[in-house]
């Protein structure tokens, strides 16, 4: 009684004056598919005591010490994946609904970097406003674009943190809005066009990633059609904030027109699940350099499928992710990138145990000598020509309740380094993990090269 009463009293908070709850439950039902009426108060709370050790990185005598950095220990409250968010739904009759959501991220340790994009406003994870029909989904809002939700076809036999979605596959994990070139001028809105000069007001929304394709997606409008015998579509698109004319002092080569589509096809039908995703960006890495490509494409694809066999799962996927050469100069910074993973989970006692192991053989089709900077080398994300990288986890659930489990686990990143003309090393990284060693950063402020180690102690709570 008590627990309807405080999701009655949060609920009611996202609901204007006068207008009824219609009804309050603790579940959490899909939305935009779930057949009551009325809101629903639902959350995911999940700490983990880590301890990480991070690897030292040296260079050879006689070459420059950019990347040099000590073996670094450190202890930290990880905390993946937390959220706590409404939904609504509202049935109109011929069998049409309304539905809504609105999401943010919770960290029960109370830690929050206000320079990153933590999400923890309502909004700021999966939220939006949709209509449902016999004919599908149509959603407005904030999301995981189609792409990322494929992962979901593999990636839901780890536990916290610890899976490599977002991280080897998918070359990253991301939130907010297209990136925009025109956002870091002034717009003047008597003549339409940049002028020199920090802008702070052109954009509302923090920007995406531009190399990641585990992304969620501001301004996204996207369909989901309905399921017929286990096969389900879904399309995506997203509005850029700005676009502006080509003839300007400031981006003689025009000004670019960001883009994002993202799709996929998923099936499944008693112990097998299938996923086909697919991925294009255009313009969101753009060099306005003289001579520079603009509006280049990045693609990705993906294929997953999961099989359940009753004591256990297993899960396998393979990515190809395309970046198109956006280079001012002869030297291409085209690079192709794939990568795989397998993982599984088994019952065993009274919990299940659970491994993934993913891999990439590093960029190819590339310039291993580089380009754009020496110390860095051709590398695009956590990426880099012809590095290796590899990530390996094994751990334990104990489940407590229907709600609530316990779990161990161990987990490796083993990034690659290359010494040579020039020094270029891989640096995958956990989404939400603490920054690592000082030095020249990638991902997360790693250090390129550096291998991360962590234990993990964990408890999940689900409502």
């Amino acid at each position: 009684m008590n627990k309807k009463l405080m999701a009655l009293a949060v609920a009611g908070a996202f609901v204007a004056p006068g207008v009824a709850v219609a009804q309050v439950t603790s579940a959490a039902p899909t939305a935009g598919v779930a057949s009551n009426t009325g809101i629903t108060l639902y959350g995911r709370l999940d700490e983990t005591i880590m301890n990480s050790k991070y690897s030292s990185v040296s260079e050879p005598s006689g070459v420059p010490s950019v990347r040099t950095a000590g073996e670094i220990k450190k202890g930290d409250i990880y905390s993946p994946g937390n959220a706590i968010g409404v939904r609504g739904r509202e049935d109109l009759g011929g069998g049409t609904a309304a539905w809504f959501q609105l999401e943010a991220g919770a960290w029960p340790d109370g830690r929050l970097d206000s320079a990153a994009s933590t999400g923890s406003h309502f909004g700021g994870r999966n939220s939006g406003i949709g209509v449902s029909s016999g004919l599908g989904d149509i959603m407005l809002g904030i999301w995981d674009t189609p792409y990322k939700q494929t992962m979901f076809m593999w990636n839901s036999l780890t536990s916290g943190g610890f899976s490599s979605g977002g991280i080897i596959m998918g070359n990253g994990d991301t939130t907010g809005a297209l990136n925009n070139v025109l956002c870091t001028n002034t717009v003047s809105n008597a003549t339409g066009t940049p002028a020199a000069g920090a802008n702070s007001v052109c954009v509302t929304e923090s920007t995406a990633n531009n190399t990641a394709f585990s992304r969620r997606v501001n301004n996204s409008i996207q369909y989901w059609s309905p399921v017929f015998s286990g096969l389900q579509f879904k399309l995506m698109t997203a509005m850029a904030n700005y676009k502006g004319s080509t003839n300007n002092n400031n981006f003689p080569n025009g000004v670019p027109s960001p883009k994002e589509y993202s799709g996929n096809i998923t099936w499944a039908r008693g112990p097998l699940s299938l996923g086909l995703g697919a991925d294009m960006h255009q313009g969101l890495r753009a060099n306005t350099a003289v001579g520079g490509k603009l509006d280049t494409k990045d693609t990705a694809v993906m294929l997953g499928a999961k099989w359940n066999f009753g004591i256990g799962e297993v899960g396998v996927a393979g990515e190809k992710i395309s970046y198109g050469d956006n280079s001012a100069t002869a030297v291409s910074t085209k690079m192709d990138v794939t990568s795989y993973v397998v993982n599984g989970r088994f019952n065993v006692g009274p919990g299940a145990l659970w491994a993934s192991y993913s891999t990439t053989p590093g960029g190819k089709s590339c310039n291993e000598v580089g380009s754009a900077a020496a110390a860095n080398g051709n590398t695009i994300g956590g990426s880099s020509c012809g590095i290796e990288a590899k990530m390996a986890t094994i751990g334990y659930d104990y489940i407590l309740s229907k709600r609530t489990k316990m779990y161990a686990a161990y987990s490796k990143i083993d990034n690659g380094l290359k010494f040579g003309t020039q020094n270029v090393g891989t640096s995958y990284y956990y989404i939400a993990g603490p920054a690592a060693n000082v030095g020249v950063g990638g991902s997360g402020g790693l250090v390129p090269g550096t291998d991360v180690t962590t234990f993990g102690l964990g408890l999940q709570h689900i409502f």
